[in-house]
């Protein structure tokens, strides 16, 4: 089976065609150009550097946050045109499910993404092998709220690191955090926990897969504050 998986929730834009359990081509870019302005060409050029075309694949696997608001509709609205175009099955996985399979230790693994405002996108999973286990559902918390919740010696990974890391540090439970080199998204990850989700689960109805934002949108957040209701997330 040839996945397609692709992920565009944080700074980082990521995507892979893995096939069987093998990375076949893999292409990630850190930068400030928009994700609608490198995915495309990415996919393009990964595709014809292997001699793909877009009727080879057999699946569509997309990370749909938490993350960039920006980010994850574009990543979503494209699994879903591809998937209908393609009519093969398409698969949404959570970013931070996938960002936790990249851990090589076991124990638990808290992958972190900035939230702003002193909070950050979370969840907390066991690995154990090559075996990934929820523990908590993907949520936006406040840093102080985290620390206090994981265990000795959790793992840390994620971009969040770049924000936070020093307070993670200066926790006195020993937590292991994750180089930043290390803690980017990366797409064969978001294809091996969309194989593992559709193996269980089957696929994702394209008509109701949707970005899990988690918090509302900076204008929504400002409209609230206008009217006088909560903008918390």
């Amino acid at each position: 089976m040839k996945i397609l998986s692709f992920d565009t929730a944080t700074m980082e834009t990521t995507c892979a065609v893995v096939e069987d359990g093998k990375v076949l081509a893999t292409s990630s870019i850190n930068s400030r150009l928009s994700h609608s302005e490198t995915l495309i060409a990415m996919i393009e050029e990964m595709l014809a550097s292997l001699g793909l075309e877009m009727k080879d694949l057999d699946m569509i696997a997309v990370g749909v946050g938490p993350g960039s608001f920006t980010g994850l509709r574009i990543s979503v609205v494209l699994a879903k045109i591809f998937a209908k175009t393609l009519d093969i099955p398409v698969v949404g996985v959570s970013t931070l499910a996938a960002l936790a399979r990249q851990v090589a230790e076991s124990g638990v693994v808290a992958p972190v993404f900035d939230a702003r405002r002193k909070r950050v996108y979370t969840a907390q999973f066991k690995k154990e092998g090559d075996v990934l286990t929820r523990l908590t559902k993907d949520d936006a918390v406040p840093v102080e709220e985290l620390i206090d919740s994981l265990p000795e010696g959790a793992i840390i990974i994620g971009e969040g690191l770049s924000a936070y890391g020093e307070r993670f540090k200066a926790s006195d439970k020993n937590f292991f955090c994750y180089p930043l080199s290390l803690s980017q998204v990366r797409a064969a990850f978001i294809a091996e926990e969309a194989l593992v989700q559709y193996e269980k689960d089957g696929a994702s109805n394209p008509y109701e897969l949707e970005p899990n934002y988690l918090r509302p949108s900076q204008a929504m957040r400002e409209y609230r504050r206008k009217h006088g209701q909560s903008h918390d997330a």
